[in-house]
Order: structure tokens, then C-alpha cells, then sequence
């Protein structure tokens, strides 16, 4: 089984409470993948990034880990008005999460394969929505060269998972997408292969299965374990499980009366 985290947001904004809930998990070894699809810190400072690898050092004694960083991991500002020193913008990122900004992982029967999607300020990521600049995402041709390959190479049966940190469905409650290519996104991904799209970002939980030519695949959207969840509704995350005929993701949800995270919706999908 994999599970599927993002949006912690350690800082301000993050719940001490579900991040100790999670924590638990990992040491009961509950899970045989983590994948964590970014924003681990809101302001990607020292101490939040020190938190976020305490956090990652037991997701990943527990388990095999992917992860990559979000655009609230990344110091944009080193990336604008002329600038392009990109080794300081994932400075911090590197320093204490991960030296690999878009790593791939073979275990437990899937190949992760994840494309850093987080650019801050580039040609490429311009906007008209002055809100969104260095908040929308993008995936470039030589990122989905590289993660189709990751894909084609994995043995025959193995789930095969694209992983991204900006939203590929338009958020309901945002109206909002993840990347610059908008609705083109999901052409984007099924170009790769891929069988799964774990992304975030959005701080909503969306489960949907997506046919875009003449592919199809499951769309995991995970919801935030932070403060900052949309429309009030409770932080959460999603386990998946798969066999040779289907991927089944059910959403862990926060409930206030128990404490802890309880099943509060599955979907499956055949594959």
C-alpha cells in the first residue's frame, strides 16, 4: 500500500496533532511507499525545513520515500527580475530534504516517477494572474521526456505513478488549476504512461479517474495536513492499494471526536 502526503506546511499553519497521527503510522510500518508531493514548509525557512526532515527521516525509516519539493519549498525571489541563480532557490530544499529535486522510486510493485513542477519565476510560468505568479506550476518537455522513460523502463505489472507537486484538476472550490498549461496538464501526464497522478497543492481532496487520448488514468489529488484546508472541511490523506485489475484509494480523513484519521471515502478503478 502507498500513501500519499502533502501540504504539511510545517510552520504556522501546520497541525501538530495529524502530523503526530502520521507519525504514528509510520512507526506501526503501516505502509510499503510514502509519497509526500510537496510544500513541506510555508516559508521554507531553517527551522521549518528542520522540522520537515525530522518528519522525512521517519517517514523514511518506516518505508521506501519519494518526495519533492513545492512551491512553498522553493525561494522564488532568486529566480526574477533577471535573476536566475536556480542552485539558491532550492538551496534549502536540497540542504535538508533531498539533493534530488525529481527522483524516481521502483518498490513494493509501482515505479514513482516525479517531475519537479515548482519553477518559481521563469519565461515559462508567466501569468496574467498577478496572484499566480510564482504559485502556478509547469511541467517542461525535457521533465516529461525523462518521466516517460522512468515509466516505459518499469517490469510489466508494476504500477506505474506519476507524481507532481501542482494540482492537475481544476480545483471545485478554487476554480483554480495547478499548472500554466491549465486543462492541458492531463494530456501532459497520459503522454507519459502513467497508470496514477499523485499531486496536491490545491489543499482539496479530489479522486477522479481521467481518459484523455484514448488514455486513461487515476487522478490522486491529496488534501493538505495543515490549517490552510479549503472550504473548512478536515485535513486529510489518501492510502492506495492495487492489484493486477484495479487501484483503490480511500481518503483518510481528521475526525475531532476520535483523534485521529478514519476511513472516510474509497473509490476503485480498474486499471
Amino acid at each position: 500500500m502507498l500513501v500519499h502526503l502533502g501540504d504539511i506546511h510545517f510552520g504556522h499553519p501546520e497541525v501538530p496533532a495529524a502530523v503526530a497521527a502520521v507519525e504514528r503510522r509510520f512507526a506501526e510500518r503501516r505502509w510499503d511507499v510514502v509519497a509526500v508531493s510537496g510544500d513541506l514548509t510555508q516559508r521554507n525557512t531553517r527551522r521549518q525545513f528542520a522540522k520537515a526532515r525530522a518528519f522525512m527521516e521517519k517517514a523514511r525509516a518506516a518505508a521506501p520515500t519519494v518526495v519533492i519539493p513545492g512551491n512553498h519549498d522553493v525561494a522564488w525571489w532568486w529566480c526574477t527580475f533577471g535573476l536566475d541563480a536556480r542552485s539558491l532557490m532550492y538551496r534549502g530544499y536540497r540542504k535538508w530534504i533531498s539533493t534530488e529535486l525529481e527522483p524516481t522510486l521502483r518498490a513494493a510493485g509501482a515505479t514513482v516517477a516525479s517531475i519537479n513542477t515548482s519553477h518559481g519565476i521563469q519565461w515559462f510560468t508567466l501569468t496574467t494572474r498577478l496572484r499566480d505568479l510564482s504559485i502556478v506550476g509547469a511541467m517542461r518537455p525535457e521533465q516529461l521526456s525523462r518521466a516517460t522513460r522512468e515509466l516505459a523502463a518499469a517490469p510489466a505489472g508494476e504500477l506505474r505513478v506519476l507524481m507532481v507537486h501542482h494540482n492537475v484538476l481544476r480545483g471545485t472550490l478554487s476554480n483554480r488549476w495547478g499548472l500554466v498549461s491549465r486543462e492541458g496538464g492531463l494530456d501532459e501526464a497520459a503522454a507519459t504512461g502513467c497508470e496514477l497522478v499523485l499531486c496536491g497543492h490545491d489543499h482539496e481532496s479530489q479522486v477522479e479517474q481521467v481518459v484523455r487520448g484514448g488514455r486513461r488514468y487515476v487522478v490522486s489529488q491529496v488534501n493538505t495536513i495543515s490549517n490552510r484546508s479549503r472550504g473548512g472541511r478536515p485535513v486529510s490523506f489518501h492510502e492506495i492499494a492495487w492489484d493486477a485489475a484495479q487501484v483503490t484509494v480511500t481518503r483518510q480523513a481528521w475526525s475531532v471526536s476520535v483523534g485521529d484519521f478514519v476511513p472516510a471515502q474509497s473509490w476503485a478503478f480498474a486499471r
